[in-house]
């Protein structure tokens, strides 16, 4: 296999490449079942978002065969406060994965967060996205949220956060309130943010 390319979304790859290769990569998980919300997002909607935020591709043979981004957002929740890190839609196609592809994005998108200077860093992932919220949590990401996902979701979600200068919790504390959302979440919502009592 030829080199991998890890670098920003240089002009000649449009956002159509980016948002065909988030599509292709989300048709495993709607095999499985899960539909993910941003697999549909569309060249205008990503180009609007990264406005205020940076893409990254991973390039084999000049084809986008990964994507990762992130953009600057004012947060205020329990567990941050201020700008903060987003990471965002993340996208390997189906025949890429198990390569090193996920840990080069994952890298290069780091590197160029960490210049920005802001310590918060934070991403929202499917629940059952088990290989990724483990490789986090090796990198010093916390879990720190459960929660339904979303209008026409059929999944939860987890939030996980990483504080560069370090976790301003203690670690029992963060186990607590992950674990009250999650019972919260599931006793009272649906993925998609219904109320579960409610007749719909």
């Amino acid at each position: 296999m030829s080199e991998i390319q890890f670098l920003e979304k240089p002009d000649w790859v449009s956002w159509e490449d980016v948002c065909e290769c988030i599509r292709k990569a989300n048709v495993v998980n709607d095999k499985q079942g899960f539909h993910m919300l941003f697999s549909n997002i569309t060249p205008d909607e990503i180009s609007k978002k990264m406005e205020n935020g940076t893409c990254f591709v991973a390039l084999h043979n000049n084809k986008v065969v990964g994507t990762a981004s992130f953009v600057v957002s004012d947060v205020r929740s329990w567990c941050l406060r201020g700008k903060a890190i987003c990471f965002c839609y993340d996208g390997i196609l189906p025949e890429y994965r198990g390569t090193d592809v996920y840990l080069g994005l994952r890298k290069i998108k780091y590197d160029r967060a960490n210049k920005t200077g802001i310590k918060q860093k934070f991403f929202t992932t499917a629940e059952h996205n088990k290989t990724v919220i483990k490789i986090n949590l090796k990198f010093g990401f916390k879990l720190v949220q459960y929660q339904p996902t979303g209008e026409g979701a059929d999944y939860y979600s987890v939030t996980m956060v990483k504080w560069d200068d370090g976790c301003p919790f203690p670690i029992w504390f963060l186990k607590f309130m992950f674990k009250m959302s999650r019972l919260v979440s599931k006793t009272f919502f649906r993925p998609d943010y219904k109320f579960k009592f409610w007749f719909n």
